[in-house]
């Protein structure tokens, strides 16, 4: 089964922390929309993280949360969700206006309450893997099935990890915000476990204005994948 493209896609500080300095949204997703991804893979933990930093207060469902949005020309949001944290919220995505819909990545010892939930509300879902999502598989199932030919990757260092350590990115693409946050904050690449010394291969180093450049590299994977 052939892999789509895995493009790694985030916004951080000079020492490579994700948190405790504000993101520039717009340019964020502005760039990330020069990628053609048809689909963004998110972490359920970077979803919860982002409604608890803004404050948001989740909306009652309404009738037409229900129903499958049409949003053609949005990217999916692919996101694992086992233990089904996401219960509740998923329709504050539907509204967004940022994706097309959200399509869930299941193990097999997701709840059948979980499923029910989704099925009753049309969210397509996958079941890959037993106890924790089989993120090689579940990826290729989502290629074949939906077309995709380009995922990119919207999250925190723990998916980024397990990504990495698997061998499954083939892009990085990091835009460097002028801050300096110090301890207070986790690094984008700090769950990589044992893996040592992936190679990266620099694509490109671009000024997007005059204190943030992108820098893109492209994943070397002559590397022994972590057990």
């Amino acid at each position: 089964m052939k892999l789509p493209k895995i493009i790694i896609h985030n916004s951080i500080t000079l020492e490579g922390s994700v948190s405790g300095f504000e993101v520039d949204m717009e340019l964020h997703y502005l760039l990330a929309g020069g990628y053609g991804a048809g689909a963004h893979l998110v972490g359920s933990n970077t979803i919860k993280s982002g409604i608890e930093m803004f404050g948001t207060v989740i909306p009652p469902e309404e009738e037409s949360d229900f129903t499958r949005p049409e949003n053609e020309g949005l990217p999916y949001w692919i996101i694992p969700d086992t233990r089904g944290s996401l219960r509740g919220v998923l329709h504050y995505l539907r509204r967004s206006g940022f994706c097309r819909d959200a399509i869930l990545l299941l193990s097999e010892t997701t709840t059948r309450a979980y499923r029910d939930y989704l099925e009753q509300r049309s969210y397509d879902y996958l079941i890959a893997g037993k106890e924790h999502v089989d993120l090689r598989l579940a990826l290729g199932m989502v290629g074949e099935k939906y077309a995709i030919d380009v995922i990119m990757v919207d999250a925190g260092p723990t998916l980024n990890g397990v990504l990495l350590a698997n061998g499954l990115v083939d892009e990085i693409n990091l835009i460097v915000a002028p801050y300096l946050t110090g301890t207070k904050s986790d690094s984008l690449f700090s769950k990589l476990g044992l893996i040592n010394n992936i190679e990266l291969e620099l694509l490109h180093c671009r000024e997007i204005n005059k204190s943030t450049v992108l820098l893109s590299y492209r994943v070397k994977k002559e590397f022994p994948a972590s057990g």
